[in-house]
């Protein structure tokens, strides 16, 4: 009979203690800060592919990010906010991450086109290779939740047209969003069996 009483107690303990450990991993995050929750969410978002049609080039997104258009978005480009919402009513986008296509004015001097580019906006730009291309800058913020926005960029050249890769996000954000930060820094618009 002793046996039998350990024997329940010992499972009525290993039940409680798979409980609190189910209800600990399930409430894990509840406590950290905003910044943490993002970058939670951030670290387990899968990447999606987008695939433009017409012009053939791709872009990979976080599942966290929804796809958005605007009246004044042209052909070839493609977006996707982060949205975040407030209350029922109202929603926030923080982050953008989009693909756009620009003419290069100066194919014999592409670098001294991204270098006036990133004058312009008091960034800085980085060469990769002769067709390829960072640039980051800091940009105002109407916001007041939002003290400064960051923009990294990423620029490929192909025949005539720039195909950008643009990231804008809360400079606050930074450490939280450095995952998309890099896929960013690394794309690559075009599979290898359609570079030429």
């Amino acid at each position: 009979m002793k046996a039998l009483r350990r024997a329940f107690l010992l499972m009525v303990v290993l039940s409680l203690a798979l409980v609190a450990i189910n209800h600990w991993h399930e409430h894990r995050h509840d406590n950290n800060t905003y910044l943490e929750q993002l970058e939670h969410i951030v670290a387990c978002a899968e990447w999606n592919l987008y695939k433009d049609s017409a012009l053939g080039y791709e872009m990979y997104y976080p599942s966290c990010f929804m796809p958005a258009r605007t009246d004044s978005d042209e052909e070839g480009t493609v977006r996707y906010v982060y949205v975040e919402d407030v209350t029922p009513l109202r929603s926030v986008n923080y982050m953008t991450l989009e693909v756009t296509t620009e003419v290069c004015g100066d194919t014999l001097n592409p670098y001294r086109e991204i270098r006036y580019m990133a004058e312009k906006m008091r960034g800085i730009c980085l060469q990769l290779s002769p067709t390829e291309y960072l640039m980051t800058a800091q940009l105002k913020s109407n916001d007041p939740r939002v003290t400064a926005f960051r923009m990294n960029a990423k620029y490929v050249l192909r025949q005539r047209l720039w195909f950008v890769e643009t990231f804008i996000y809360p400079k606050d954000f930074s450490p939280a969003v450095q995952r998309i930060v890099q896929k960013v820094n690394d794309w690559q618009p075009f599979p290898p069996s359609q570079v030429q």
